[in-house]
């Protein structure tokens, strides 16, 4: 085999292990093996959740954006997430992985249904720009990031509740 053709497939066999590693994050997660999704990291990973991304035109991102550093840390994180939301569905679409040697990035657009405790459904959709690493022949999370554009309740929808005023077309430029 031709070392350029040797690239192209370690290429897709990277694709193709980040893919599974994403889905088996997001699964983990709906099915509440929350501290166990975390083996998913590196023992030195970030998960960070970014300020909410806001559209052109607005100068602000409302909220601060979380930061866990470490595998231990970030399961701790995911058992606490489970006790406060009691169901989640996670659905990704708008996939790109792009890779290079033993790194790669994975970006997906992500919509989530959720109860918080047992009686207040919501809605919220964002952004995953993840980082990962291949060490040893294994790929991993290195850095999870998760930007929202939104978190409302599920009986007002999306747009009785907004986060920011969407600027209008055209105005100011």
């Amino acid at each position: 085999m031709s070392a350029g053709l040797a690239s192209r497939v370690d290429a897709l066999e990277a694709q193709a292990a980040v893919r599974t590693l994403k889905a088996a994050y997001m699964q983990g997660l709906d099915d509440r093996r929350r501290g166990a999704v975390a083996d998913l990291f590196w023992e030195d990973a970030v998960w960070e959740a970014l300020p909410e991304r806001v559209p052109d035109g607005v100068d602000e991102a409302p909220g601060a954006g979380e930061r866990i550093v470490g595998r231990e840390a970030i399961a701790a994180s995911f058992v606490d997430a489970a006790a406060r939301m009691s169901f989640t569905a996670h659905f990704l679409t708008n996939e790109s992985i792009t890779v290079s040697g033993d790194r790669a990035v994975g970006r997906w657009k992500l919509l989530q249904a959720c109860t918080a405790g047992r009686d207040t459904a919501f809605w919220q959709a964002g952004v995953y720009v993840d980082d990962f690493e291949r060490r040893d022949g294994e790929w991993r999370f290195a850095h999870l990031r998760l930007a929202m554009d939104f978190r409302t309740p599920y009986h007002e929808g999306w747009l009785a509740t907004r986060m920011w005023e969407l600027p209008t077309v055209g105005a100011g430029r």
